[in-house]
């Protein structure tokens, strides 16, 4: 995978996000970067069965490992959290490696 910097991450994420559960009426730029995607209090919020289906199309699409659910909670807090995660498992990694 090409290293991709924070900002082309969340971007993704939030395509990812919107493809994955299958929302149209948000644009990738309504979803707030730092709030929870949990609480209700972002534009969209998800609960624990679309917490499955984003982390299984953040590891197939990004290539990485989200070892158990409480880790996937954490990593699917926000758009934030997530970008955090995938850059952290690619730091290092030179591209097409």
């Amino acid at each position: 995978m090409q290293e991709l910097s924070l900002d082309e991450i969340k971007l993704e994420t939030k395509n990812l996000i919107l493809e994955t559960l299958n929302i149209e009426e948000v644009q990738p730029g309504e979803i707030e970067d730092d709030v929870s995607l949990l609480s209700g209090e972002n534009t969209i919020t998800i609960d624990s069965i679309d917490v499955l289906e984003v982390v299984v199309a953040i590891q197939k699409r990004f290539m990485v490992k989200i070892q158990d659910q409480n880790h996937a909670r954490l990593v699917v807090n926000t758009i934030d959290t997530i970008a955090d995660f995938v850059h952290s498992q690619h730091v290092g990694i030179s591209p097409g490696s």
